[in-house]
């Protein structure tokens, strides 16, 4: 069971993740490669967070799966599935989904649930009781 204390930590840290995904596509737009690795890499993170607000099942499959949702989203990319529904470039669907594949997102994907994994086993450490 997922307690009130588990929801507010996913809330604040979804929060300050959308925050910086936020700055790394305005003000640090200049600063290509962080906004190319760093938004990708941060956007697995995000997207755990936010599904860990509402959801504790298979927690320890859930940044996997998460990955796999970036997967979907680039595999979405490589067949132009942006363009082929119509969306203009630019608009929120269009930026949402994506509009080029690139094998390096995938890697930061994976570098996204590493992330994940390291920081639920952080914060097992620091939550188990010190003898």
């Amino acid at each position: 069971m997922q307690t009130k204390q588990d929801r507010v930590y996913y809330i604040i840290c979804s929060a300050v993740l959308l925050v910086i995904e936020i700055l790394i596509g305005s003000v640090f737009r200049n600063m290509h490669w962080l906004r190319d690795y760093g938004g990708d890499i941060l956007v697995i993170p995000l997207i755990y967070c936010l599904v860990r607000i509402f959801v504790k099942i298979l927690p320890r499959l859930m940044p996997f799966l998460m990955c796999c949702i970036g997967f979907l989203a680039e595999t979405a990319q490589y067949f132009h599935l942006s363009d082929r529904l119509g969306f203009e470039r630019g608009s929120l669907m269009s930026i949402i989904i994506g509009t080029s594949f690139s094998w390096i997102d995938i890697l930061c994907y994976i570098a996204g649930m590493i992330l994940i994994y390291l920081a639920v086993f952080i914060r097992r450490f620091q939550s188990t009781p010190k003898r």
